[in-house]
């Protein structure tokens, strides 16, 4: 799977090192507003510059990737911090890392299409795309939309991935800040869940394996 993803880390540390060495200026946020308006605020930053050659260079995209898509990715990553720091302190060291991640991964033979991130642990590969929406009303629409593309992802990589098990979650993201405001039941509904993905993760991706 390594070949076909945009990044692959062999442990979460390897996530939590290259997260660093971005070096975002202050802590990232999740911000209300048109991703295109956001990014123009960082347009030119090293970090925005380093990920546009990476995906050009990888030719995962038929031209050159849009500011929107880097703030998007970025957000998603933010979540994805926040997400192995708690998933760490639940589970044992060893098990930690074992975690293989890989990002942007391509499936093969299919136009393009590609999983925002995927955990493996032993013999299961946990699925996981995101979106963020403004409203609570878009949830659970947004949900179904984003559960009906893993399904078809799911169908696609059984064609060629023997022997191991792929489960799916779909996660939907809200805005945390408005300008400097934080948006503390935004917040909090992402912290929720934060909180029930480590909760799915550790159920069907650890365990599950454990008792094989």
């Amino acid at each position: 799977m390594k070949e076909d993803s945009l990044y692959t880390f062999d442990t979460p540390q390897e996530f939590f090192n290259f997260y660093d060495e971005l070096n975002i200026y202050g802590e990232w946020k999740i911000q209300k507003g048109l991703l295109n308006k956001r990014g123009s605020l960082i347009q030119n930053k090293p970090y925005v510059n380093l990920l546009r050659d990476k995906f050009f260079k990888r030719g995962f995209f038929r031209k050159q990737v849009s500011i929107a898509e880097i703030v998007s990715w970025l957000d998603t990553m933010f979540i994805i911090k926040r997400y192995l720091t708690m998933l760490q302190a639940s589970i044992e060291s060893s098990m930690y890392s074992q975690i293989k991640i890989y990002v942007e991964y391509m499936i093969k033979m299919s136009k393009k299409m590609r999983v925002d991130y995927i955990f493996k642990y032993n013999n299961t590969i946990l699925l996981v795309e995101f979106r963020t929406v403004s409203t609570f009303e878009k949830i659970r629409p947004t949900w179904d939309l984003k559960f009906r593309e893993l399904l078809i992802y799911k169908e696609l990589m059984r064609y060629y991935i023997k022997h191991k098990s792929i489960i799916l979650y779909a996660f939907i993201t809200m805005f945390e800040y408005d300008n400097k405001r934080l948006v503390e039941k935004n917040h909090q509904y992402n912290e929720n869940q934060i909180k029930y993905l480590v909760e799915y993760t550790i159920k069907y991706l650890i365990q599950k394996n454990e008792f094989l």
